[in-house]
């Protein structure tokens, strides 16, 4: 099983963006060296603007990728919110996980706003619509 490192800061930026963005939920991308741990959270927006799905601005998130690999960093997870349910995959964020694992095969970070004043954060790999949760820590 994988675990997933971030930085303090970027748990921080990501967890901030998900407040900003209530009562829709937020997106972005966590970044970091190959083979390391996270040390950007890049908040995108969410084209769907919706309380209960998101989707990433393609546009936006082409220009992302070019600027993270122009920096040696690659994209390490895709994060979202869930503002008024628990922190782990709907059907929805496991159809859209598994279409997608060709190409990207990273980890899913999931903040829900159940407690506004304490978020809770949970880490997890999807794969063939399987969901696996794993261990994360912030440094």
């Amino acid at each position: 099983m994988s675990s997933f490192h971030l930085t303090a800061a970027a748990l921080e930026r990501m967890i901030a963006h998900c407040r900003n963005d209530f009562p829709n939920e937020a997106c972005g991308l966590l970044a970091g060296p190959a083979g390391g741990g996270a040390d950007e959270a890049v908040g995108m927006r969410n084209t769907l603007a919706s309380p209960t799905a998101f989707e990433l601005d393609p546009k936006e998130q082409l220009a992302v990728q070019r600027r993270l690999r122009a920096s040696g960093k690659g994209a390490l997870a895709i994060y979202h919110s869930h503002v008024a349910s628990a922190a782990y995959p709907s059907p929805r964020d496991i159809h859209r996980a598994t279409a997608i694992q060709d190409f990207f095969d990273g980890h899913y970070l999931l903040v829900t706003l159940q407690r506004m004043e304490q978020p809770g954060v949970r880490a997890f790999k999807i794969r063939d619509g399987q969901v696996t949760e794993v261990p994360w820590e912030a440094a």
